[in-house]
């Protein structure tokens, strides 16, 4: 079973003070970034809630390719709860200490209950997104009550982890439905030239989508 992220703490001055604390008592962190993984540690943010970010040395590994503007997540455990918060690299202090832009929520991992289907070109299930030339469609890979991912073209619409977005749900023969969504993941893996597959966790989807997105599944 898959693990999914719920918020936890969404706060800034809590953040600060639960970062603080977390930087003083934890054991170890896990920094994430386009599949590669350092050990580490981070530090209790400065005063503007940057986080500095030190990666254990591994003499025997490539260099790590980390850089400014990057995308990364954070895993960490505190008080027997795993945790994890996204952010940006603002800067690199040294070749395996980065500095990362203050956090704007802390998440929970959780059980991920609602299995992904897989859809495929007959499903006919679309994302509609605002993108640099107006809204586009872009096809669902796979769908569940929670969530969806979603093959788009990277050169119309920039997405990253942590970003809230609004989309609009398109299946067939139903009336688009909007929500809110929240960038999990984005990969390139398996996609053709220009385009990107990004996993969304949908944020508090009202009765209409919650309903379209039940019968759906159903039909599959």
């Amino acid at each position: 079973m898959r693990t999914s992220t719920v918020p936890h703490i969404v706060r800034p001055s809590e953040i600060r003070t639960h970062l603080t604390h977390a930087a003083q008592g934890q054991s170890a962190a896990c920094l994430t970034a386009s599949y590669q993984r350092v050990a580490g540690s981070f530090s209790a943010p400065d005063t503007v809630g940057r986080v500095l970010f030190n990666g254990q040395l591994d003499e025997g590994a490539p260099a790590r390719q980390i850089e400014i503007g990057q995308s990364v997540r954070v895993d960490y455990r505190f008080h027997r709860t795993n945790l994890v918060f996204f952010s940006r690299v603002s800067e690199r202090a040294e070749p395996d200490v980065w500095v990362l832009d203050r956090p704007r929520t802390v998440q929970r991992l959780s059980r991920r209950v609602e299995p992904r289907v897989l859809l495929g070109d007959k499903a006919e299930v679309f994302l509609a997104m605002v993108t640099t030339s107006g809204f586009s469609s872009f096809p669902v890979v796979d769908l569940s009550a929670g969530g969806l991912a979603v093959r788009y073209d990277a050169r119309d619409v920039g997405l990253w982890v942590g970003r809230r977005i609004t989309v609009w749900l398109e299946i067939k023969g139903e009336q688009p439905v909007p929500m809110c969504a929240d960038v999990r993941h984005v990969s390139r893996r398996g996609c053709p030239p220009g385009h990107k597959l990004a996993g969304l966790r949908f944020v508090q989807p009202d009765e209409d989508a919650c309903r379209l997105i039940k019968a759906t599944l159903s039909e599959i």
